[in-house]
């Protein structure tokens, strides 16, 4: 019988993330057209939140379509970013998918190019059920929960996937 110490030594040791080190703190993913939440992530420090992911996915993608109706000339806009003190929101779009993430304040670069990737996988993943959404979520998106679950959004995303 071994002793737990040694099992670290042979890499299997659990290696639990500590969610205040996570740079992601919470990931949607909406249908643009019918605003409605496909998929949803959030890297909480309290796992029994009682927060309604629908209605977060409503109000962001209801300020994304305010924002479109603002226009400076004949030219429409859309969110890019939402900047808080500590936080910020960021907004991603692919043919009709939306991704908007919430992400601690680290690095504006690294966040847009990680939350790119994520969207671009997700797209190419299921690009058919987005693009004929009828509003019944296939269970292979849900599923998609799992791969961000076990993926350390901290660094390159790419890195992490073997891409």
């Amino acid at each position: 019988m071994y002793p737990n110490s040694n099992i670290k030594s042979y890499g299997f040791a659990n290696r639990q993330q500590d969610a205040n080190s996570n740079r992601f703190l919470a990931i949607y993913f909406l249908d643009k057209l019918s605003g409605s939440l496909l998929l949803s992530k959030e890297y909480s420090l309290n796992p029994d939140s009682t927060i309604d992911m629908d209605l977060i996915g409503g109000f962001l993608n209801a300020l994304n379509l305010f924002i479109k109706e603002v226009k400076t000339g004949n030219k429409s806009e859309e969110i890019q970013e939402v900047n808080f003190d500590e936080t910020r929101i960021l907004y991603e779009r692919y043919g009709r998918l939306l991704v908007i993430a919430i992400t601690r304040k680290t690095s504006l670069k690294v966040e847009r190019s990680i939350l790119k990737q994520i969207t671009h996988d997700f797209y190419s993943r299921f690009e058919g059920s987005i693009k004929h959404f009828n509003g019944r979520i296939e269970p292979s998106i849900l599923k998609y929960k799992k791969r961000l679950e076990i993926t350390n959004l901290n660094n390159n995303f790419k890195q992490n996937f073997g891409f």
